[in-house]
């Protein structure tokens, strides 16, 4: 049997890493998680990467079996099944677990501490379709989205918004590789979510035990494999492009 699953054209690091429509070599830690499961419970996978948001509708269209990284919104189950515990999404099950972090220049007095914004008066610049952005619109925030994390540094450097909120393994990789400096990661993170390896709706109906069990062996594997795949990436650390 043959998955077809969905991830994002740009890359998380160290979750899936390159750009373009094919695996990169090596593909990230979440591809070799699934991999692992896939020969563990005999199925194989071909995966097809896409924009975010073309993912989630190509899912909803059954063009694809399943797809991965995504935080649990409510709008999203029209997509997708995430695995629930108590009409809430199960964490113990998910694939991934990401921090939002707020980046500044040296000096701008704009701070977060742990609840809310300080000093907060302008924009803050956040990529496109990430979950933070609309998290930050509840909050009454003025939110500039950007294609990239490239983006949104330039932004953040030629003045044109206050603060990033970004992933912060993806934006300490992007700081790091590009020998920026001048700037200020505030400790506390905005946000901590839990990503899931999602089902589409009819491969659910049709294969409940497969989708039980890959979400059951992510859970029971996911650290183990974590560990033992992570020293692969720590040298393509400071190789990761810009991503969003």
């Amino acid at each position: 049997m043959k998955l077809r699953i969905g991830y994002n054209v740009n890359s998380s690091y160290p979750h899936f890493l390159g750009t373009g429509l094919e695996p990169a070599s090596p593909p990230g830690v979440s591809l070799d998680v699934l991999n692992q499961i896939a020969s563990d419970l005999d199925f194989d996978i071909e995966y097809i990467r896409r924009p975010g948001r073309r993912i989630l509708n190509e899912l909803k269209e059954d063009q694809l079996d399943a797809a991965f990284i995504f935080s649990y919104k409510p709008e999203r189950e029209e997509f997708g099944v995430f695995p629930m515990k108590d009409n809430r999404p199960d964490g113990d099950k998910r694939l991934a677990v990401l921090s939002y972090y707020l980046y500044k220049m040296n000096g701008n007095p704009i701070g977060w501490d742990g609840k809310r914004f300080t000093n907060q008066e302008g924009v803050v610049g956040a990529n496109s379709g990430y979950s933070i952005a609309k998290d930050l619109k509840s909050k009454g925030i003025k939110v500039e989205e950007a294609r990239s994390t490239k983006n949104n540094f330039a932004k953040l450097r030629s003045g044109r918004v206050d603060g990033v909120a970004d992933q912060g393994i993806v934006a300490d990789a992007f700081i790091f590789k590009n020998n920026i400096s001048g700037i200020t990661k505030v400790s506390e993170p905005i946000a901590t979510k839990d990503y899931f390896l999602i089902f589409g709706h009819k491969f659910s109906e049709n294969y409940p035990d497969l989708r039980d069990k890959i979400w059951d062996k992510v859970a029971e594997y996911r650290d183990e494999l974590t560990e033992k795949f992570m020293p692969r990436y720590l040298e393509e650390y400071q190789l990761q492009p810009g991503t969003n």
